[in-house]
């Protein structure tokens, strides 16, 4: 072969397999961005129902606070009297 010919065909050959490189790399960015959150709307609900039960949880644990903490008032009370004598 000519080496006229050659030369031609190198630049070809490495922006013809730089192009396949890169489209090879976009193609598994997508599909790995995908598997790992691209759920859309369901995913978005998911969450969001997660928040609901977890703030549903919060506001039940902040009631047994005030509770015990209404106790342990009423307890300190009751300590603090002085004690009658029989």
């Amino acid at each position: 072969m000519d080496p006229a010919i050659i030369g031609v065909f190198i630049p070809i050959i490495a922006l013809s397999g730089g192009t396949i490189l890169i489209a090879l790399k976009m193609r598994y960015t997508h599909l790995e961005k995908n598997r790992v959150g691209g759920g859309g709307r369901q995913e978005v609900e998911h969450l969001a129902d997660g928040v609901d039960n977890l703030r549903a949880e919060v506001e039940m644990l902040r009631d047994e606070f005030h509770k015990l903490d209404e106790r342990m008032d009423f307890t300190e009370r009751l300590l603090e009297r002085p004690k009658t004598e029989k």
